[in-house]
């Protein structure tokens, strides 16, 4: 009786083991197949392609060839391509036709390439410029007012507009005293200056640099209306909302260069010389205010004059619209994207 018993319970426990392994095999692929699924959500950031940022010769912009250059940007976490180019004017053109991620402009020129590019969006200001934009004339022009009359090469449908207009202002001319050339490309744009095809040209360091050496002069800079020119960086929407954790670890190497550069000027500008292959006088912050984390913070208040990005944006799209290169006013408070600099540490 007691054999029958023994084997009775083997064969039952022999069962439940069964049932056990059974119950285990289907939990383990139970398990698998939630893993992999939440797993499927975000591709691993090694799979993500290169936040790719379009950046121009602006002194202003250099912090993200910078931030590459000392590695920042891997120590944040994020894959960074900058694609430099002297002239941003093509890099504009393929941004507004979806291209980069990214990219660094004047906020007023942004202003603009929001009529063409609807998602664009600005996140952080880089720089005030004081001296380093200007218009620059002809040895001959001793004076704004002299200006009646003369040629005006820049670019169009940008920030200059604004800054030539408010110079003109000062002078009592309006923008119907003066010829306005478009300019294909800043180095063009010197030689037409250089040659006496044009009278004056508004630019930018280091074109402002360049045509000082060849024999034109200042005539009028940012710092004669402080907070006009604010420089900007900016990406496209959809980047915002696919990627925001990178462009936030962008965002914190940039500032990390800024502080860098701020604290060791000569190795900075001696770092990015060799990088972009500019000369270190072309890379002087003399003539801008770099804006740290704080300084943003501060500017992304709301305000009424130009120590707000809101009140700056506003004072270029309200001119866009009188000229007729926006149709409809946009709202400002679509264009600029706060979240982004209240969200750093």
């Amino acid at each position: 009786m007691l054999s029958v018993t023994t084997s009775i319970f083997h064969q039952f426990e022999g069962e439940v083991m069964k049932l056990y392994r059974y119950f285990q095999v289907i939990a383990l692929f139970f398990f698998s197949f939630i893993i992999t699924a939440c797993g499927t959500s975000e591709p691993p950031a090694s799979e993500l392609p290169p936040l790719e940022i379009a950046v121009d010769a602006w002194p202003g912009f250099m912090p993200v060839v910078l931030a590459a250059e000392l590695g920042y940007f891997e120590e944040e976490g994020v894959e960074v391509k900058y694609v430099f180019n002297e002239s941003s004017r093509q890099q504009r053109l393929e941004f507004e036709g979806g291209g980069y991620d990214g990219i660094t402009l004047a906020l007023g020129s942004f202003i603009a390439v929001s009529a063409e590019a609807p998602d664009t969006r600005v996140v952080m200001l880089s720089d005030i410029s004081t001296t380093g934009d200007a218009v620059v004339v002809r040895s001959e022009i001793e004076s704004i007012a002299d200006l009646k009359g003369k040629s005006i090469v820049l670019g169009a449908a940008g920030y200059g507009e604004v800054v030539v207009s408010t110079m003109l202002q000062q002078a009592g001319l309006s923008g119907d005293d003066v010829i306005w050339v478009a300019m294909q490309n800043e180095n063009e744009a010197l030689e037409m200056l250089k040659d006496g095809r044009v009278d004056a040209f508004q630019t930018w360091e280091p074109f402002v640099t360049r045509a000082v050496q060849d024999g034109a002069k200042v005539i009028f800079t940012g710092a004669d209306v402080p907070g006009l020119i604010p420089d900007a960086v900016g990406f496209h929407e959809r980047v915002l909302l696919e990627r925001p954790e990178d462009v936030k670890a962008f965002m914190r190497g940039w500032f990390r260069a800024v502080d860098y550069w701020l604290a060791n000027p000569e190795a900075a500008t001696r770092l990015l010389s060799e990088a972009v292959g500019l000369s270190p006088e072309e890379l002087s912050i003399d003539g801008m205010e770099l804006l740290t984390l704080e300084q943003n913070r501060q500017f992304f208040e709301p305000g009424n004059d130009f120590s707000s990005i809101y009140y700056a944006a506003q004072v270029y799209l309200d001119f866009f619209v009188r000229k007729g290169v926006i149709d409809a006013p946009l709202d400002v408070n679509t264009l600029i994207d706060a979240s982004f600099i209240y969200a750093l540490p």
